[in-house]
Protein backbone atom coordinates (compact mmCIF):
# COMPACT_ATOMS: atom_id res chain seq x y z
CA UNK A 1 0.00 0.00 0.00
CA UNK A 2 2.77 2.13 0.98
CA UNK A 3 4.26 1.70 -2.76
CA UNK A 4 1.70 3.24 -4.67
CA UNK A 5 1.38 6.59 -2.01
CA UNK A 6 4.92 7.20 -2.85
CA UNK A 7 4.47 6.60 -6.24
CA UNK A 8 1.91 9.26 -6.74
CA UNK A 9 3.30 11.64 -4.61
CA UNK A 10 6.82 11.42 -6.12
CA UNK A 11 3.99 12.14 -9.81
CA UNK A 12 2.75 14.98 -8.12
CA UNK A 13 6.17 16.45 -6.95
CA UNK A 14 7.48 16.37 -10.82
CA UNK A 15 4.22 17.67 -12.36
CA UNK A 16 3.01 20.60 -10.06
CA UNK A 17 6.29 23.02 -10.74
CA UNK A 18 5.80 22.41 -14.32
CA UNK A 19 1.67 23.00 -14.11
CA UNK A 20 2.46 26.51 -12.47
CA UNK A 21 5.43 27.27 -15.05
CA UNK A 22 2.93 26.46 -18.06
CA UNK A 23 0.14 28.98 -16.11
CA UNK A 24 2.45 31.90 -16.05
CA UNK A 25 2.20 33.56 -18.49
CA UNK A 26 -1.84 33.17 -18.65
CA UNK A 27 -3.69 36.02 -18.78
CA UNK A 28 -6.06 36.40 -14.51
CA UNK A 29 -9.72 36.46 -15.44
CA UNK A 30 -11.49 39.54 -14.26
CA UNK A 31 -14.10 37.44 -12.02
CA UNK A 32 -10.71 36.32 -9.96
CA UNK A 33 -9.22 39.87 -9.38
CA UNK A 34 -12.50 41.52 -7.54
CA UNK A 35 -12.33 42.21 -4.20
CA UNK A 36 -14.78 42.02 -1.28
CA UNK A 37 -15.59 45.43 0.52
CA UNK A 38 -14.85 44.66 4.18
CA UNK A 39 -15.98 48.10 5.31
CA UNK A 40 -19.74 46.73 6.23
CA UNK A 41 -19.09 42.91 6.89
CA UNK A 42 -18.51 41.86 10.70
CA UNK A 43 -18.28 38.36 12.10
CA UNK A 44 -18.55 35.64 10.10
CA UNK A 45 -19.20 37.55 7.01
CA UNK A 46 -15.88 39.34 7.37
CA UNK A 47 -14.31 36.56 8.20
CA UNK A 48 -14.99 34.52 4.91
CA UNK A 49 -14.81 37.73 2.85
CA UNK A 50 -10.91 38.30 4.21
CA UNK A 51 -9.98 35.02 3.29
CA UNK A 52 -11.68 35.26 -0.26
CA UNK A 53 -9.35 38.58 -0.95
CA UNK A 54 -6.19 37.64 0.87
CA UNK A 55 -5.84 33.56 -0.61
CA UNK A 56 -8.45 32.16 -2.84
CA UNK A 57 -7.01 28.73 -2.53
CA UNK A 58 -7.09 28.65 1.28
CA UNK A 59 -10.85 29.82 0.99
CA UNK A 60 -11.58 27.26 -1.55
CA UNK A 61 -9.96 24.10 0.98
CA UNK A 62 -11.90 26.04 3.82
CA UNK A 63 -15.04 26.37 2.34
CA UNK A 64 -14.93 22.68 0.80
CA UNK A 65 -13.83 21.28 4.41
CA UNK A 66 -16.56 23.30 5.88
CA UNK A 67 -19.21 21.57 3.77
CA UNK A 68 -18.01 18.52 4.01
CA UNK A 69 -18.50 19.21 7.98
CA UNK A 70 -22.09 20.46 7.34
CA UNK A 71 -22.89 17.44 5.41
CA UNK A 72 -22.04 14.86 7.89
CA UNK A 73 -23.79 17.12 10.67
CA UNK A 74 -27.05 17.28 8.52
CA UNK A 75 -26.73 13.01 8.35
CA UNK A 76 -26.28 12.82 12.07
CA UNK A 77 -29.61 15.05 12.46
CA UNK A 78 -31.47 13.30 10.08
CA UNK A 79 -30.73 9.96 11.71
CA UNK A 80 -31.38 11.14 15.03
CA UNK A 81 -34.80 12.26 13.54
CA UNK A 82 -35.58 9.44 12.04
CA UNK A 83 -34.58 7.02 14.85
CA UNK A 84 -36.75 8.93 17.14
CA UNK A 85 -39.79 8.50 14.78
CA UNK A 86 -39.27 4.79 15.29
CA UNK A 87 -37.44 4.42 11.54
CA UNK A 88 -34.07 1.96 12.14
CA UNK A 89 -31.92 3.44 8.67
CA UNK A 90 -29.37 0.82 9.28
CA UNK A 91 -31.42 -1.89 9.02
CA UNK A 92 -33.31 -1.19 5.65
CA UNK A 93 -33.21 -4.77 3.91
CA UNK A 94 -32.89 -4.73 0.31
CA UNK A 95 -34.50 -6.77 -1.74
CA UNK A 96 -33.61 -7.11 -5.55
Amino acid sequence: MKRPLVIIFNFLLLTLPTLVWAAEGLEVPEGLEKKVDLTKLSGINHFFAKWYNDNLWVYALLVTALMGVMGMLIALVTDIILKNIGMEVSKIEHHE
